[in-house]
């Protein structure tokens, strides 16, 4: 599978190894302009971070001050309701997202 690096804001080009439904190696691809096959050691390593145990997998909510496992459709909602409350009771310029322009294949 092809892809560009979403680890930062280079898009280093690169081919994926996939295994049974699972990331088992990446390689820089020669033929890109920006990379030319090259890949740092976020590019090269950060790929096992997918298959780690301790990987969160569930989103996280706070409830009475405490952590605790979420639906996805729950989570997003807070997100949605703790916005439009930013936005209605301090305007626009009260929050922010950050992203990047790699995140296209994910």
């Amino acid at each position: 599978m092809q892809s560009d690096s979403v680890l930062h804001s280079n898009g280093d080009a690169m081919d994926i190894a996939v295994k049974d439904g699972r990331i088992i190696g990446v390689r820089g691809r020669t033929t890109d302009r920006v990379n030319h096959g090259r890949l740092d050691p976020k590019d090269l390593y950060g790929w096992q971070a997918n298959a780690s145990r301790e990987r969160l997998a569930r989103p996280l909510v706070h409830v009475d001050g405490a952590l605790v496992e979420s639906d996805w459709d729950t989570a997003m909602g807070l997100i949605v309701e703790r916005t439009k409350t930013l936005l209605d009771e301090k305007g626009p310029g009260s929050l922010g997202f950050y992203a990047t322009g790699q995140f296209f294949l994910e």
